[in-house]
């Protein structure tokens, strides 16, 4: 069976008072706004993350996902950050709800934005995890945990997980 994400989310109405949004000048550009609250709506990148996690002898972590979009498939450890986490925070919370590590040093190798049809764009922080500690599971949203050398890597789904991983290979080839 394959996934059909959902359209980009539409603003029509105000999610805060429930008038309907007009269009209006910003200042840069038109924006739905609402009138009571005066207030403007953007279609900002969703924040996430995704951590790097190697074993001494170079293969990386990769995780199945358990959960739609895209059951089934292979990705790098991570997800959308929650109100009031900091990306930092974010890593380690979702490192070990997906895989039961914890992780010592968070080092911020790269970002990577791009749309998403699920929810309009997405930003991505990816981490490298130096120093991590636990045993491995699969945890929450993932069906399966696994270590896989360079060459043995499956393709991983997301294309922002992708351009992270160019971005690791060059640094730790």
């Amino acid at each position: 069976m394959s996934y059909t994400p959902p359209d980009p989310l539409q603003y029509n109405f105000c999610p805060s008072c429930g008038d309907r949004l007009v269009v209006h000048d910003d200042g840069e550009r038109h924006q739905p706004h609402c009138r009571r609250c005066r207030r403007f709506f953007y279609h900002n990148p969703v924040p996430a993350t995704c951590c790097f996690v190697r074993r001494d002898d170079g293969a990386l972590l990769l995780v199945r996902r358990g959960v739609e979009p895209c059951k089934g498939e292979w990705s790098l450890p991570g997800g959308f950050m929650e109100v009031g986490e900091n990306p930092e925070e974010s890593a380690r919370r979702e490192l070990f709800e997906e895989t039961g590590l914890r992780g010592g040093r968070f080092r911020l190798i790269g970002a990577s934005a791009r749309p998403s049809a699920i929810s309009g764009a997405i930003l991505v922080l990816g981490y490298l995890v130096e120093g991590w500690e636990g045993e491995l599971r699969a945890g929450s949203d993932v069906s399966e945990v696994r270590f896989y050398a360079l060459a043995d890597r499956p393709n991983l789904v997301f294309t922002v997980h992708r351009d992270l991983l160019e971005t690791y290979d060059a640094l730790f080839p």
